[in-house]
């Protein structure tokens, strides 16, 4: 049986692309970008890469501008964008039958930590972590880097944390830092046509049957 089970937060835990999307685009605006050439879909790929990443992959800002880029999302996903945001349904369900359980959850993201924490107080869902790990202000830290950071704080083992999310970045943070991975289909990245069945939740409670100890493992 796993002990901790650690959640991407964006497309994970909580549908936040209007909020992302938006800041986005507005960021890039000011260097010459059409905003009404990217669709909804395409932005996807801006969700879940650490942040300076995205402007790369997303819009292929020059490295110069990067940095520029970055704070000004900052600014704009603090004002508006956090709020903009709902928890996925069945969500704060499953975290509450984890913890009772006896398994500890955790937040692995690339978000800022002071970020992510303050999203999940804003959706009543704090309390229902025992830890929040992500990237100082700073940033520099790989998602696997986080998840080691989450084992650190919560002294678990690699082979008793079973990582959950949405994208490949989470997948390869995960076999990075040495832990399982399931992915999820109802966030940004991973979908019924692109995963196994049978390895992969479809809605948050299929999550349980991947902790091991029971005949669904």
């Amino acid at each position: 049986m796993k002990e901790a089970v650690f959640f991407d937060f964006d497309g994970t835990i909580a549908d936040s692309s209007e909020g992302i999307m938006e800041c986005a685009l507005e960021t890039v605006e000011p260097l010459g970008y059409d905003k009404s050439k990217y669709s909804k879909d395409y932005l996807r790929r801006f969700i879940g890469p650490p942040l300076s990443d995205c402007f790369r992959i997303t819009f292929a800002v020059e490295e110069d501008k990067i940095q520029e880029c970055v704070e000004r999302y900052r600014v704009l996903y603090n004002a508006k964008g956090m709020y903009m945001m709902h928890v996925y349904s069945d969500i704060p369900e499953l975290l509450k039958t984890l913890r009772s359980m006896g398994i500890k959850t955790a937040v692995a993201t690339n978000k800022m930590k002071e970020l992510a924490e303050r999203c999940c107080k804003n959706l009543g869902i704090y309390d229902l972590f025992d830890y929040i790990s992500g990237p100082p202000r700073d940033g520099g830290v790989t998602k696997a880097q986080v998840i080691t950071l989450a084992l650190e704080a919560l002294g678990l083992e690699k082979e008793d944390v079973l990582m959950v999310g949405d994208t490949v970045n989470d997948e390869k943070g995960a076999e990075v830092a040495g832990v399982d991975f399931i992915p999820v289909t109802w966030g940004f990245g991973f979908n019924k046509e692109n995963t196994a069945e049978g390895k992969r939740a479809d809605q948050p409670m299929d999550i349980l049957k991947y902790l091991g100890g029971g005949e669904d493992d």
